[in-house]
Order: structure tokens, then C-alpha cells, then sequence
């Protein structure tokens, strides 16, 4: 065999590509399908081939996966910080940050201006009471089981607005938490940290934000 045909079935032989094939088997290569070929440097090839032997596979069968996940998933190859779930991450905390303020606007603010009305209307009846004689004790019965009433409403609304103030401080910290456990765990991860652990990472937060 020539040596410019035994050199080229090394270089074959070293990135995975068909040429090798079409010497050894010429009737099996016109059945291949692998006939493009890509130069890139030796140092991408060293990074290429311990992921390959990292999970088991030939380079070139690692790099078909790899260009079907990159595909399939959308996601840049050059996002390493995963830029774009941050943004997610982001946005969903402005959705939720914009529900609260929503629910306050729609619920809160007019509960507790019912409740200010509820005051005065007391004020007015006591008032009402100290500019007149009662002259009967069932009347005076009825009226200050009224006042009761509204005392035990007004009540009621507060503490109705204190629980919401409550849940809005613990979905904060909540959120906060999940945020610094994400953030903590990719600062851990490195260039050769697997994929299928950045996935699990990712699903891991996203499960923990629809449970909030």
C-alpha cells in the first residue's frame, strides 16, 4: 500500500473518519453514510475524545449525539452559564413579584379600606350613643351587640392582611433560597462536569418554582 494511502488510513483511524472504511471494504462504504468530514485542532480533538471515552462511546458516535441533543434542546453550545435559565429564573420572579403586587391592588388595598370605613361607622355610632339617653336596656343590648359584630369584622380583616403580608415574605425567601442553591451549585460544576448533571440541576429548580 502506498505511504500516502497508509497515512491517510491512520488519520482514518484517529478521528473516526469513512475514508479507512472505503479501503478496507468498498462494498460495504458505498453503504456508509458518514461522508463529511471537519477539521478542527488537536486540542479539540483531546477534549473530543475523553468525552468520548467518558461515556463510552467512539467520537464519532459521541459527536452524532452531541449535534442531535444541541438540536433537539435549542440550547447554545457557548451559553456555559446558562445565561438564558438565569433569565428564565428572572422572569419568572418578576411574574410573581407582579401577582402580589396585583392581589395588594385588588384585595388588600380595598379590604382594608372597608375596614376604615367600618372604624368611622363605629365612631359614629358611640358617638351617637354619648350625644343621646338610652332610654331602653334592649335597645342598648342590640346596638353593642352591633358594635361587636363589626369589631370582630375589622378584626378579622387585619389579621386576613397580615397573613398575606406573611405568605408574600416567606415566597420571597423561599424563592431566594432556590436561587442561591442554584447559584452555588454551577459555581461547584466544571468544563467536565456531565451534562446529565446540569439537566438534573435544571429540573431540579425549575420542579422547586412550580411548587412555590
Amino acid at each position: 500500500m502506498p505511504p500516502a494511502t497508509i497515512g491517510k488510513a491512520i488519520i482514518s483511524i484517529l478521528y473516526g473518519i469513512p475514508p479507512l472504511i472505503n479501503l478496507i471494504n468498498p462494498v460495504n462504504a458505498m453503504k456508509d453514510q458518514n461522508i463529511k468530514t471537519i477539521r478542527f485542532p488537536v486540542t479539540a480533538d483531546q477534549k473530543l475524545q475523553k468525552l468520548a471515552d467518558k461515556t463510552g462511546l467512539t467520537k464519532l458516535d459521541f459527536f452524532v449525539y452531541m449535534v442531535d441533543y444541541f438540536y433537539k434542546s435549542k440550547k447554545d453550545p457557548r451559553d456555559l452559564n446558562d445565561e438564558l435559565l438565569k433569565k428564565e429564573l428572572v422572569k419568572r420572579t418578576d411574574t410573581i413579584i407582579g401577582f402580589i403586587k396585583m392581589m395588594e391592588g385588588e384585595f388588600l388595598k380595598p379590604l382594608k379600606q372597608d375596614g376604615e370605613k367600618i372604624i368611622r361607622v363605629q365612631g359614629n355610632i358611640v358617638n351617637f350613643f354619648n350625644e343621646h339617653i338610652i332610654s331602653h336596656n334592649k335597645e342598648q343590648k342590640t346596638a353593642y351587640s352591633n358594635q361587636l359584630t363589626k369589631l370582630n369584622s375589622v378584626e378579622a380583616s387585619v389579621k386576613k392582611i397580615e397573613e398575606l403580608q406573611v405568605n408574600k415574605t416567606l415566597l420571597k425567601a423561599r424563592f431566594s433560597k432556590i436561587l442561591e442553591y442554584y447559584i452555588k451549585a454551577r459555581e461547584q460544576m466544571g468544563v467536565m462536569t456531565k451534562q446529565a448533571e446540569k439537566d438534573n440541576l435544571n429540573q431540579s429548580v425549575r420542579e422547586q418554582l412550580q411548587n412555590l
